[in-house]
C-alpha cells in the first residue's frame, strides 16, 4: 500500500471520528432539560408565568423535588399502616408460625426457652 493512501486513508478516519464526537456534544448540550416527576409541567407553569431567573428556577425546581420526597414518603407510610392494620391478624398469625418453626426444627431444645423470652410479641404500629 502506497504511504499516501495510508496517510489520507487515516486523516479521513480522524475527521470523521472528530466529526461524530462534535455532533454527539452538539446535540447534548441543545436537548431540553429531562422532565424530574409529577410537579415538571408545574414547575415550567410557574417558570413561564413569573419570568424567573435560572436561579431563582433551581430553587423552585429543589423545593418541588422536596415536596414530591416529602408527599411521597407520607403517602407511603400511611399505607403500610393501613395494610398492617387491615392484616394484623393475618401477619400476627404467620408470625407465631414462623417463631413455632424456628423454634421446633432450628434450635436446639436447651435454648428454646431463651428464644421464647427474646421473641415475646412486640404489637405493630396502629395508625389509629
Amino acid at each position: 500500500m502506497n504511504s499516501l493512501r495510508l496517510w489520507i486513508g487515516l486523516l479521513a478516519l480522524v475527521c470523521f471520528t472528530a466529526g461524530v464526537a462534535s455532533g454527539m456534544m452538539l446535540s447534548a448540550r441543545n436537548a431540553p432539560t429531562p422532565r424530574w416527576g409529577a410537579l415538571a409541567d408545574y414547575e415550567t407553569m410557574l417558570v413561564d408565568h413569573f419570568q424567573l431567573s435560572p436561579e431563582r428556577a433551581r430553587c423552585l425546581r429543589a423545593l418541588l423535588q422536596g415536596y414530591e420526597r416529602d408527599m411521597v414518603r407520607f403517602v407511603r407510610s400511611q399505607r403500610v399502616n393501613e395494610y398492617i392494620a387491615s392484616h394484623e391478624a393475618e401477619l400476627g398469625a404467620r408470625t407465631q408460625e414462623y417463631e413455632r418453626l424456628i423454634k421446633e426444627k432450628v434450635l436446639p431444645a436447651s435454648r428454646r426457652e431463651e428464644f421464647a423470652r427474646l421473641s415475646a410479641p412486640i404489637p405493630f404500629p396502629s395508625s389509629h
